[in-house]
C-alpha cells in the first residue's frame, strides 16, 4: 500500500511539474542584424541558408525598394539566397557567401539605373553567370511588362502548377509589401499566383483573389472574386496580422506539385509557429525578412521601433508562436521591444 501511495505521489508531482513548465514556457527570441542593411542580409544567409537550390542566388538593390521587393519575392518562392547590394560593384562578403553556397548563377534585379554594369562584370570575373530581371519593353509601341510581372512569370514557369490566381498589391506601400512577401511567395510556389501591382496600367481588371491594403491603398471598386479577401487593417500593423492569420489557415494543406527538377512531389504546408519581427516605419533592415521567414516557417509582422505594437503582441500571445526572430539592429527594433517580448504571457 505504501509503495502504491509512493507511486501515486510521484505521478502527481510529475504532472504538477509539467503544468508549471507549460505555464512558464517562454517564446524563443533571437535577432539577426548587421552593421547596415547589406550586412544584415549577408548575416541572414550565413545563419539560415546552407545551400542554394539550382546553384542560384538573387541580388537586388539596397536602395530601391520596388526591385528589392521583387527580388525578395522571387528568392523566397525559389528558396534561394537573397542579397542586397550597393549600386556599384559586389561586396566582398556577398562574394564570399556566393562561394560558400556554391552559387554559379545570379538573377540581378532591375536595370543599370539601380545596379550598374559593374555588378555583371564582377560576377563574370568570379565565374558566375548573371541574368537581369527587369521591365521588358517589346518595342517602341509595345506594352511594357513590369519587373513584378516578369518575376511572377518566372515563378509560375518554374513550378508549373497549372493554376494562376491573382493577388493585387500597391508597391508604393512598403509595410504591406514586407508583410505579404512570404505569404505571396509560398502561395506562388504551391498554387500558382500572379502578383500584380495596382500601379501597372496593363493589369487585369477583375478576378482578384487577394487585395492587399485598405481603401486608401487600393480603391474599393477593385473587384474581388467570391470567397476572395482584402487585407485591410486599421493600420499597417493590423494589416500584417490579417495576412499572417490567413497564412496560418493554410497550415497542413496537402498538395501535389512539380519541383524545380521536374519531379512530381507530394507535400504539405508547414505550421507557421515563428514570427519574424521588423520595423514597420522604415524598410532597410527588413529587406531580408522574407528570406528569414521562409527558412523558418514564419510570418512577417511589424512593430514600432521603440515599443511592441499591440496587434502584433496579441497575435504572438494567441497563435501558438514558439519563436520570434527580430530582423535588424537595436536602432531598427529596440532592446525595449525585445524585453517586452520576453515578458509576454502566452495564452
Amino acid at each position: 500500500m505504501k509503495k502504491l501511495l509512493s507511486v501515486c505521489l510521484g505521478i502527481m508531482l510529475f504532472l504538477s511539474s509539467l503544468a508549471i513548465s507549460n505555464a512558464d514556457e517562454k517564446i524563443n527570441i533571437s535577432r539577426v542584424s548587421g552593421w547596415d542593411r547589406y550586412e544584415t542580409t549577408v548575416n541572414a544567409n550565413k545563419k539560415y541558408m546552407n545551400s542554394a537550390n539550382g546553384n542560384l542566388a538573387v541580388i537586388a538593390s539596397g536602395n530601391d525598394f520596388r526591385t528589392a521587393f521583387c527580388g525578395s519575392y522571387l528568392s523566397s518562392a525559389l528558396k534561394v539566397p537573397y542579397f542586397v547590394n550597393p549600386k556599384h560593384g559586389v561586396r566582398s562578403d556577398i562574394l564570399n557567401e556566393l562561394k560558400r553556397l556554391n552559387v554559379n548563377r545570379v538573377y540581378i534585379m532591375g536595370d543599370y539605373s539601380v545596379l550598374d554594369k559593374s555588378i555583371d562584370n564582377t560576377l563574370k570575373n568570379n565565374k558566375i553567370k548573371s541574368e537581369r530581371i527587369k521591365d521588358i519593353v517589346p518595342g517602341e509601341q509595345g506594352v511594357i511588362i513590369p519587373t513584378l510581372r516578369v518575376t511572377s512569370q518566372i515563378i509560375n514557369f518554374t513550378f508549373d502548377t497549372g493554376e494562376y490566381h491573382k493577388m493585387l498589391i500597391n508597391m508604393n506601400k512598403f509595410p504591406d509589401m514586407l508583410s505579404v512577401a512570404p505569404f505571396a511567395s509560398e502561395m506562388s510556389r504551391r498554387f500558382g499566383f500572379d502578383l500584380i501591382d495596382y500601379g501597372d496600367w496593363n493589369r487585369p481588371i477583375d478576378d482578384y483573389e487577394y487585395v492587399v491594403g485598405g481603401m486608401n491603398t487600393i480603391p474599393e471598386y477593385i473587384p474581388i472574386v467570391p470567397l476572395g479577401k482584402r487585407f485591410d487593417g486599421a493600420n499597417r500593423y493590423e494589416t500584417a496580422v490579417k495576412i499572417a492569420e490567413t497564412f496560418k489557415t493554410f497550415e497542413g494543406t496537402e498538395f501535389g506539385n512539380v519541383n524545380q527538377n521536374g519531379e512530381y512531389i507530394y507535400d504539405r504546408i508547414p505550421y507557421k509557429n515563428t514570427v519574424v519581427l521588423v520595423n514597420g516605419e522604415d524598410y532597410p533592415d527588413a529587406l531580408s525578412s522574407s528570406l528569414v521567414a521562409t527558412q523558418n516557417n514564419g510570418v512577417v509582422l511589424l512593430t514600432q521601433p521603440n515599443r511592441l505594437n499591440e496587434d502584433t503582441a496579441n497575435y504572438i500571445k494567441n497563435k501558438d508562436i514558439k519563436n520570434v526572430i527580430i530582423v535588424g539592429g537595436e536602432k531598427s527594433v529596440s532592446k525595449n521591444v525585445e524585453n517586452e517580448l520576453k515578458n509576454l504571457k502566452v495564452n
